[in-house]
């Protein structure tokens, strides 16, 4: 096992996943089918302004306002009743209290959950204090506008009033009235740049706000599945004490251990896009072969695959030596792979072959796998986006995002063809020297 991997099986892996949980940016409140709270985290206790552990205990309906209450407690039992979950980003605007009586505007999105014989419902609250205020702003700018815009036509009618009173000539009113239309238009396409600025800004803010709500939603619901199949693995093989149980001991090992491979996958994920993001990932030149690399990756891959699964790789015989950053290449080819053999079933072959075409290093990756349909090809790589056909295979939906933004660091590009149930070809190229 290595560093990482014994590190997250460790119980301040544990203690760290749960520092995350708890200490997200957006407030998460746990109910049970009675309505009664049964976790919050520390945001949740702040945007209410109760202090820690005391909300434990409460009825949900404790932080919904007087007049809302009754039909609050319909809503709930019929969401228990019938639960479907709104993903973040689609919340429903409500209003919160305070442990002061002091309400304010929140949006909530809401999932579901069967955990020990109970239905537990999992809201992730917003406070959009700030965005409602900017709204008001945005409102007020626009009636600002409106009256300065009338004020401008006002002036400009007075003043064709009085150029007509002083019985200027015909050519210096129009000249006149001209120089005031201009000043008008001027004034109008100024007030028309700052509304479309601030729509700007507010569009941003609420792109910021659905991308950290799909972010906790995605990390949550990826730690999940790794950790209960840790922890439901570990109380097995503390039950298998004989010998002749080695079998299902190793069994349950290799369970952790993937489970633990998986949430290390999850991590890295997300720390690359912190590093892409932050614009921290500097490129390294060096020289070495994009053989060399291939089977660096290859020796990673060798106790992950399927059953029956096959590498079979490939090289032409002009391969030139490389003067690029090797580590980017190979995080962007490990990804590829990785993804081949997590989309591909067991027993099929997946084919790798590396060539120099056009001035360009290209390596694809063939699989025989579930193929992307085609009328989403398209968002392949956006941020969090995943196929249908891919929503019961584990996975953050970042590594394509991450591969396209690797190869935009050293001037590569990507393209793929695609066929549901047939399989993918990702192909990458890229410059021999930069």
């Amino acid at each position: 096992m290595n560093q990482s991997s014994h590190y997250f099986s460790s119980p301040l892996g544990v203690e760290l996943l749960q520092k995350i949980f708890t200490e997200a940016g957006q407030g998460i409140i746990i109910i049970d089918d009675s309505g009664k709270i049964q976790f919050v985290n520390q945001h949740a206790e702040y945007i209410f302004r109760y202090n820690p552990d005391e909300m434990n205990g409460l009825l949900i309906e404790d932080l919904v306002p007087t007049p809302y209450k009754k039909g609050h407690v319909a809503q709930r039992d019929g969401f228990i009743e019938n639960p479907v979950t709104r993903p973040m980003g689609i919340g429903r605007h409500l209003t919160g209290l305070r442990k002061d009586g002091s309400e304010f505007p929140v949006e909530v999105s809401l999932s579901h959950v069967r955990h020990q014989n109970s239905n537990l419902v999992v809201g992730f609250v917003t406070d959009i204090t700030k965005r409602q205020e900017i709204e008001d702003e945005l409102k007020d700018s626009k009636q600002k506008i409106a009256e300065y815009a009338n004020k401008l036509e006002s002036k400009v009618f007075e003043r064709t009033q009085e150029l007509e009173h002083l019985n200027m000539g015909l050519k210096s009113q129009i000249r006149e009235r001209k120089l005031a239309e201009e000043a008008l238009k001027d004034s109008l396409d100024d007030l028309k740049k700052a509304e479309k600025e601030i729509l700007n800004a507010l569009e941003k803010e609420k792109e910021l706000n659905e991308m950290k709500s799909r972010f906790i939603s995605t990390a949550s619901h990826e730690f999940r599945t790794p950790l209960t199949t840790i922890h439901s693995s570990a109380s097995l093989v503390a039950k298998y004490t004989e010998t002749d149980q080695q079998p299902n001991r190793e069994k349950h090992v290799l369970r952790i251990k993937t489970a633990v491979q998986n949430l290390t996958n999850i991590l890295n994920d997300f720390l690359s896009l912190e590093k892409l993001d932050s614009e921290s990932v500097a490129v390294r030149i060096d020289k070495f072969t994009i053989q060399n690399i291939i089977h660096e990756v290859l020796d990673l891959f060798e106790l992950t695959l399927k059953k029956g699964q096959q590498l079979d790789v490939r090289y032409d015989d002009d391969l030139p030596i490389i003067n690029n950053d090797p580590q980017i290449i190979k995080n962007i080819i490990i990804n590829l792979i990785s993804n081949a053999i997590k989309y591909s079933p067991e027993g099929k072959t997946i084919t790798i072959r590396a060539f120099f075409d056009n001035h360009d290093i290209c390596v694809s990756i063939k699989d025989e796998g579930i193929g992307i349909p085609e009328d989403e090809q398209k968002k392949l790589f956006q941020r969090f986006y995943r196929a249908e056909n891919a929503s019961n295979i584990q996975g953050t939906g970042l590594g394509l995002n991450i591969v396209k933004r690797y190869l935009d660091l050293i001037d590569g590009n990507i393209t793929f063809t695609s066929r549901e149930n047939y399989g993918s070809e990702f192909t990458i190229s890229f410059p021999p020297n930069t």
